[in-house]
């Protein structure tokens, strides 16, 4: 079967050949009795480097099937090494092979780690990864027809590397993977679902694709493409695939939830995550003491599958829709439109929920959701008020979700309006920057200022506006909004 399928160029028949569960005991029971002469039998049948990677996958099936997963994997190993050699000089009819060996190279090097758990050694799937970065660099850089390119395949390679870079918790490279799709003309196209000169990528791998760019987007704070590509995902996702679905939800529900969005609590119960209706509950009603216990009651869970930050940054929308309640009931009983509010009040409404919270904690709460733009308003910190806008005082949350409003002074000069300039709200400038270093920071008026660097900051008394210089490289790096002068937003 694997001659004829090489000789017929029939990768689909070629990887059903080489699958790692191939139904067929009396050939492992053969393998694992030694009772066949596999190389002289391999050399006869096939010409190299096939010969070396049957005879290698061989190994690999016997290994697995006696227990063996470090030796399997090194057997399967050889073997994919062995195809590179032949895959390089293909066309793109040995993609399915390509795909089918991916899989048993990561389930291998997967099950190796695993039994080798108390080893300090090398991870076998960063070796898995490096000889699947091989495989992409001659997918990516084939340059036969677009018919037959071998470039139809990347994505294949792509989403097995992702699986092993999220294992080891190694996002570091995903960006360059991604880059290399966006690089692919025709592959953006058909991730679209369009055909290309009659070629296009399989639903099953643009799925696979988009929710671990959702993710990563995610981590990333890229709450609306985050958005768009897990939508993509669940939307095109089969039915008849519920846990993949599932899976897909347990980021999506968290995503729209910060955008503002809630799932029914159908949607909810249909994929087993009946765990999300009780937050999603408190966040749109704005009942910060339910979400602060279900967010405690959840935590663990939450971290495991790595959407805890997530859920917790809703935690500033719940305050938001807290706040705009006790605005829509204090107009509702004054009886005409109301723009001050006492801090005060606030804080009544709050303890009288079970939240305790003194005046300049909730000041600094205040701060934030109008630095985030959730508030159109600003603060009167000496006469204990906020004073917000006549007009939209509260903007719908998806229209804001995900703006990072800087201000500029020059080439080197970022400045960053914080209301009465509350530590918690620098903490949103960092974030925007992710990992490019400040070099001036400080804390609020009053404490001691921290920082490095010869040119000290400065603090603008009742402006609420800090300055912090950037390195060169920040600069250049930063990609957040930037909005007026000097003088914040």
């Amino acid at each position: 079967a694997v001659s004829s399928a090489i000789i017929e160029r029939n990768g689909i028949r070629l990887a059903a050949a080489l699958r790692r569960d191939m139904g067929n005991r009396a050939l492992l029971e053969q393998l694992r009795l030694g009772k066949v002469n596999l190389q002289a039998k391999c050399e006869d049948a096939l010409d190299e480097p096939y010969d070396l990677m049957l005879l290698q996958h061989f190994h690999y099936l016997r290994e697995t099937d006696k227990g063996d997963p470090l030796e399997a994997y090194k057997h399967c190993e050889k073997a994919c090494d062995a195809f590179l050699q032949a895959f390089k000089h293909d066309t793109s009819w040995s993609l399915p092979v390509v795909h089918e060996l991916a899989l048993s190279l990561r389930t291998a090097a997967a099950a190796a780690d695993k039994s080798a758990t108390a080893s300090k050694g090398r991870s076998q799937r960063e070796d898995a990864a490096n000889m699947l970065q091989k495989f992409f660099s001659a997918a990516v850089t084939d340059r036969g027809s677009l018919k037959d390119s071998k470039k139809w395949g990347v994505l294949i390679i792509i989403n097995a590397l992702f699986k092993i870079y999220f294992s080891l918790n190694n996002l570091r490279l995903c960006q360059n993977l991604i880059r290399a799709v966006e690089g692919f003309k025709e592959g953006m196209q058909a991730l679209e679902r369009k055909q290309v000169e009659g070629r296009g990528f399989l639903l099953a791998e643009v799925v696979t694709y988009k929710y671990f760019v959702g993710r990563l987007s995610l981590l990333n704070s890229h709450i609306s493409r985050a958005e768009a590509e897990l939508s993509f995902a669940h939307e095109h996702c089969p039915p008849s695939h519920r846990q993949n679905k599932r899976l897909i939800l347990r980021y999506l529900v968290p995503v729209r939830m910060a955008l503002g969005k809630f799932p029914t609590r159908a949607l909810l119960e249909k994929y087993h995550l009946s765990y999300y209706a009780p937050i999603c509950r408190a966040v749109h009603l704005g009942d910060v003491s339910t979400f602060e216990a279900e967010l405690a009651k959840l935590q663990q869970a939450l971290i495991r599958h790595g959407s805890y930050l997530l859920v917790e940054r809703s935690k500033l929308i719940t305050y938001r829709n807290f706040f705009q309640r006790v605005h829509a009931l204090t107009e509702a009983a004054a009886g005409t439109q109301t723009t001050r509010l006492d801090i005060a009040k606030f804080r009544q409404c709050l303890a009288s929920t079970g939240v305790e919270m003194d005046c300049d904690e909730i000041e600094c709460v205040l701060a934030n959701l109008i630095y985030s733009g959730y508030i159109k308003g600003y603060l009167s910190h000496q006469h204990g008020k906020i004073v917000v806008s006549k007009g939209n005082a509260f903007p719908p949350v998806a229209s804001v979700v995900g703006e990072v409003r800087l201000g500029h002074c020059g080439q080197d000069l970022a400045v960053a309006w914080l209301g009465r300039g509350r530590e918690v709200a620098f903490g949103h400038m960092k974030d925007a920057l992710g990992s490019r270093r400040v070099k001036h920071e400080w804390t609020m008026p009053g404490c001691v200022r921290k920082g490095t660097g010869t040119r000290p900051g400065r603090f603008v008394s009742g402006r609420g506006l800090y300055r912090f210089t950037l390195e060169p490289a920040a600069r250049r790096a930063c990609g957040v909004r930037v909005d007026s002068p000097a003088h914040g937003p």
